[in-house]
């Protein structure tokens, strides 16, 4: 969630090449920021509130800087609780992601010893903790690492550090849960929570693992396992991404570039998907069962595939990752655990797959980010290969997650050329959605639920996760109370809240559900609802109606952009940024 980005290296304008690094980590979604650099005997600090926009800074010239973006969970968003955080003698600046969970012990314990807190955060203790190592830490080029490590062996709970230290002008870092990536280049070396940061520096990047922990300085980037500080040969390589492709290009907004991405990316999976999807298929046909886990539009991709698989005959259990451990008693070895995560950082997920792993059961991974923990822990990877994604909102990340699982259960028949025909179908039609009458369609229906408060979205078997997914993306660009449901539960309550002119908006494929999805639109009719109808053909009851190719299973494909469209169409018309909702991140990395 929140944002690191370090540099160290021979030029001198670390503070602008910092800042710059945090523009590319803004949509992880922020409430404040801040910039460390040397003056060559004080660490200077620029830390201001709100976003960073066009903003600059007139920090001194330094070759060493550290900055971060906040999303608060310890303290108000202020000034004094932005990081960097300093240590008394303003020697160290330090950054973190993540929640010390013995902060409170930790706290009361420097306070006694004398030092002087400035801030309601957890993360300003960790200063201190090294401020007091460094003092007992033998001199020499790797004093700053030792007192990093010990203060780092002392936190409880999933947490990555950075830590600038004037004395040495080094960066330090050290994680276990949270993400960080080492780049390496000619004028330098980089510290950042996120490789798509690094991309306009370089491609050359090393994964750092949950255990581990790095030095910096301008020579040298090296990396260390925290318990026993024994050096590691960094494994370096080289990220198919670049830094053009996570550039806008053109769009006004990466949620409008991401959308508009879907057909070239999903046609690329149609064609070279083939062996990891392959191999997928034989690890779920191999496995006594499966579980298939996600957050957010990740856990609808599970439901989704629970109902493709089911279909074939074929147990999925989709169960949202952050409830996983309640099941736990289920897992057993020759159990198959399907983790699906665009950032392969997202911490319900990781948790959740470990304690699987704990038990004895495998772990298959669908992800987008080359070397992120999820893809580093799996023991089968399925690439995303969706390309970057920076808004906050899932788009091409979600439809790339459900080509895929569609082409592995045709595989699991032994039909993955019909399922290869079906997402190419797809990509062609949501490329005519993008353009033209359906692209005007769906900005019209925009416009008459511009002022509306409150929407419901029904739909039946796969289209019950498409209803949950489109209320999703509506209410969080959009900030319109949405609500997804099983069309069959209209009438176990939710009629009560259906009057004259409430929005209803009906998935309906054509397939077995139709028929009852139908019904259920119709009942809501009948009590006044303005019933909007995503479908192939329209329907007199419809006040409103977008079409969607009638594709079979690949339908869901389909169905799933109208409501990227329509959310992004009501947050523009509202107001909002598509790209950075408010109290929203990208990778959600902190319970």
């Amino acid at each position: 969630m929140c944002g690191i980005f370090g540099h160290v290296g021979g030029r001198s304008d670390a503070a602008q090449v910092v800042l710059s690094g945090l523009r590319a980590l803004e949509y992880r979604g922020y409430d404040s920021w801040g910039v460390a650099v040397s003056d060559g005997t004080l660490v200077q600090v620029d830390r201001r509130t709100g976003k960073i926009g066009v903003a600059v800074t007139e920090l001194p010239p330094s070759g060493v800087g550290l900055g971060h973006t906040r999303w608060a969970t310890h303290g108000a968003v202020t000034v004094e609780n932005a990081h960097p955080h300093l240590d008394c003698t303003r020697r160290l600046a330090l950054v973190h992601n993540g929640i010390v969970e013995n902060h409170a012990e930790l706290r009361q314990a420097l306070e006694n010893a004398g030092h002087r807190f400035r801030s309601q955060t957890d993360t300003e203790l960790i200063a201190h903790l090294i401020e007091d190592a460094l003092q007992l830490a033998a001199p020499g080029a790797e004093r700053l690492l030792h007192a990093t490590l010990a203060a780092f062996r002392a936190l409880r709970g999933l947490n990555a550090i950075g830590v600038l230290d004037v004395g040495s002008g080094a960066l330090a870092a050290a994680k276990n849960g949270s993400p960080l990536v080492l780049g390496f280049s000619a004028d330098g070396h980089w510290l950042a929570s996120d490789s798509a940061a690094l991309l306009a520096h370089t491609r050359d990047l090393c994964f750092v693992g949950d255990g581990q922990a790095v030095l910096l300085t301008r020579e040298r980037a090296r990396l260390f396992e925290i318990d026993g500080g024994t050096e590691l040969e960094p494994e370096i390589v080289r990220v198919a991404w670049d830094a053009q492709s996570a550039e806008r290009l053109g769009h006004p907004d990466y949620m409008s570039k991401e959308i508009h991405e879907q057909p070239e990316r999903l046609a690329r999976l149609a064609v070279q998907a083939a062996p990891s999807v392959q191999a997928l298929a034989s690890s779920i046909a191999a496995s006594e069962q499966v579980f298939m886990l996600g957050c957010g539009s990740s856990a609808h991709a599970a439901l989704v595939a629970q109902h493709l698989f089911a279909r074939r005959g074929r147990r999925i259990t989709a169960v949202t990752a952050s409830e996983f451990r309640h099941l736990q008693a289920f897992v057993a070895p020759g159990t198959l655990i399907v983790a699906l995560s665009q950032s392969g950082e997202t911490i319900d997920v990781l948790d959740a797959a470990l304690l699987a792993r704990t038990t004895g059961a495998r772990i298959a991974a669908l992800c987008n980010v080359e070397g992120s923990s999820l893809w580093r822990m799996a023991d089968v990877v399925v690439p995303l290969d969706a390309g970057p994604e920076r808004c906050v909102l899932a788009t091409k990340s979600f439809t790339a997650q459900l080509a895929l699982l569609l082409l592995t259960a045709h595989a699991l028949d032994g039909w993955l050329a019909q399922g290869t025909r079906a997402v190419a179908d797809a990509a062609t039609d949501i490329a005519s959605m993008l353009h033209g009458a359906r692209r005007a369609a769906i900005s019209a229906v925009a416009r008459a639920l511009r002022t509306r408060q409150h929407l419901f979205v029904i739909g039946r078997g796969a289209s019950h996760a498409l209803a949950l997914e489109t209320a999703l993306k509506i209410k969080e660009v959009s900030y319109i109370h949405a609500e997804g449901l099983a069309g069959g539960e209209l009438k176990h309550g939710v009629m009560a809240l259906i009057e004259p002119g409430t929005p209803c908006i009906a998935l309906m494929p054509h397939d077995d559900t139709e028929t009852d999805l139908m019904s259920a639109a119709m009942q809501a009719k009948a009590r006044g609802a303005e019933l909007i109808g995503i479908c192939p053909q329209a329907h007199p009851m419809f006040d409103h109606h977008i079409e969607a190719a009638d594709l079979g299973d690949a339908s869901a494909i389909v169905h799933a952009v109208p409501a990227q469209l329509l959310g992004y169409d009501l947050a523009r018309l509202r107001g909002h940024d598509p790209d950075m909702p408010r109290n929203l991140a990208k990778s959600v990395t902190v319970k």
